[in-house]
């Protein structure tokens, strides 16, 4: 096919050209080209005289949007051109690109969406987009797979189970510290569970953060979330009355849980780890080994003489020194048959009383419980007479008749 220019109609904006188009069979037809608004427009006749009535009506039209658009108009649709073009690169048209933009801006108050954009590639970049749910699921199997204890296994499914819900659908990358902070409020509970759950999101997001999910070189959401006080309130402890009550209605197979307990100040759930071979009887230690230890450093701790006494007659070579499953459960049914009921980490707090009133150096206490001084004094030490500490530590079992 061939062109060529045979007509001009009009002049400037209002020109229209005329051009004949003979194809292969030889058949003439005529197109009308012109531009609108910047933009080039063409109609094709088969009729000579019909493309010269539409030139001369167009150029009529032209001339009189000309009248109407000034030149600085034009200019601007020829920047809406420019910006339209822009936008269909990205499958756009101009007013959803618009759209898109203004919502950004309204989210940001007014903020800048460049550098929204430029935190949101610091932040996610490179990142993997895995959800709250199924990071903290993976956590979970690394520490089942590291050989975490039971217990910690239990308490960490059922608070991971309760993040789920106000958390489990959000990408990790995406939690905020605000959303963490009011997800901290809505639990139901004191300070200190609040400051527990906290803690565990800490440690959720440093694994997360060691494992690739989040940027390396920034403090993790949790880590800057709030932290929660409350009024101090002493520990729960057990007189020395209570405890021969407790020890008198105990079964025969939690009794080395509560002597353990109340004379060691060793944890439950190292209890519940404890071996007969964990018991050094000729050095007159029980040996917490790293493995077994909830800070992962091996200690020793005394073997007094009460509680010797008390272990002796049950003593084996080896052996779970305590195999009760469901010891809470087991530890709340004594508390209530002893007549006053189980109190939460009663035997350690009594422990560290006790002990403290009888040795007066918080430092090896805390040395023998696996603590710092400052922990011990926050939340183990109650005030006790020296009196009560004697009789605490006089307790031994019934002479056999």
């Amino acid at each position: 096919m061939r062109r060529r220019s045979i007509i001009t109609v009009g002049k400037d904006r209002a020109e229209i050209k005329i051009y004949t188009l003979r194809r292969g069979n030889g058949v003439p037809s005529y197109q009308c080209a012109w531009y609108d608004l910047g933009k080039r427009q063409t109609k094709t006749f088969a009729e000579i005289e019909n493309a010269k009535f539409f030139a001369q009506q167009q150029m009529l039209s032209l001339r009189n949007e000309g009248k109407a658009v000034g030149e600085a108009s034009l200019r601007d649709v020829e920047t809406l051109w420019a910006c339209e073009s822009r936008s269909q690169r990205f499958g756009l048209t101009l007013v959803a690109a618009f759209d898109e933009w203004f919502a950004a801006k309204s989210a940001l108050n007014g903020g800048s969406v460049t550098e929204a954009v430029r935190f949101y590639s610091a932040h996610h970049a490179g990142l993997p987009n895995k959800s709250f749910a199924v990071v903290a699921e993976e956590f979970y199997s690394a520490k089942e797979a590291a050989g975490a204890s039971f217990v910690y296994c239990r308490s960490l499914r059922h608070y991971l189970g309760r993040m789920k819900k106000p958390l489990g659908a959000t990408p990790l990358t995406d939690i905020t510290t605000p959303q963490i902070d009011a997800y901290l409020r809505s639990e139901a509970g004191n300070h200190t569970t609040r400051n527990n759950l906290r803690r565990i999101l800490v440690t959720v997001f440093r694994w997360a953060q060691k494992q690739g999910y989040l940027a390396q070189d920034r403090k993790t959401t949790p880590e800057r979330a709030m932290t929660f006080s409350g009024p101090d309130t002493a520990p729960e402890i057990f007189t020395p009355d209570e405890l021969r009550k407790i020890i008198n209605v105990c079964p025969k197979n939690m009794l080395p849980h509560i002597v353990i307990g109340a004379f060691s100040g060793i944890r439950s759930a190292e209890i519940e780890r404890l071996d007969w071979l964990d018991i050094l009887w000729d050095r007159g230690y029980i040996e917490i080994k790293a493995a077994k230890a909830k800070t992962k450093a091996r200690r020793l701790v005394p073997l007094l003489p009460n509680l010797r006494a008390w272990l002796e007659p049950m003593k084996k070579d080896e052996g779970a020194v305590c195999h009760c499953p469901n010891t809470a459960t087991r530890l709340n049914y004594i508390g209530e048959k002893a007549g006053f009921g189980w109190r939460q980490n009663a035997l350690r707090h009594s422990f560290a009383s006790y002990r403290l009133s009888v040795v007066q150096d918080a430092a090896k206490v805390a040395l023998e419980m696996g603590n710092s001084p400052q922990m011990l004094f926050k939340h183990y030490r109650e005030l006790v007479t020296p009196d009560a500490a004697t009789a605490w530590f006089a307790i031994m079992p019934p002479k056999a008749v």
